[in-house]
């Protein structure tokens, strides 16, 4: 037969949901809803423009459109785009943080991500 095509999975929450309660993933996330839990998976995170999430995320790469409280966990990037809004504290390998991000909070960057707090 031919070529077989591999399929790229995502959770996708899109929105209008509103979730209360942790969410456990091997994949990638795009949230455009509400979540109020945690939010840990090996995949990588988008919080969409209109997303709003009250909780902690552990993922190898985030991306911050909309608005979040809590804290971030990556080894990875951890994207804060123009237009979005964070309340907490990031440890993180790597963090961009884009002109017009509102951050409140603290940052720990370190190569291992867990690493920051123990070398501060």
């Amino acid at each position: 037969m031919g070529k077989e095509l591999q399929q790229v999975a995502l959770n996708l929450f899109s929105e209008g949901t509103q979730i209360v309660g942790d969410i456990i993933a091997t994949n990638d996330i795009r949230i455009d809803g509400s979540i109020k839990g945690n939010i840990k998976t090996s995949g990588r995170v988008v919080i969409g423009p209109t997303a709003k999430i009250e909780g902690n995320i552990e993922s190898p790469g985030v991306d911050l459109i909309g608005l979040m409280q809590g804290n971030i966990t990556s080894s990875g990037l951890v994207s804060l785009r123009e237009k979005s809004m964070f309340l907490g504290n990031i440890d993180t390998a790597k963090v961009s943080i884009e002109a017009g991000a509102i951050f409140n909070g603290e940052c720990h960057i370190a190569k291992e991500q867990g690493k920051a707090k123990n070398n501060a």
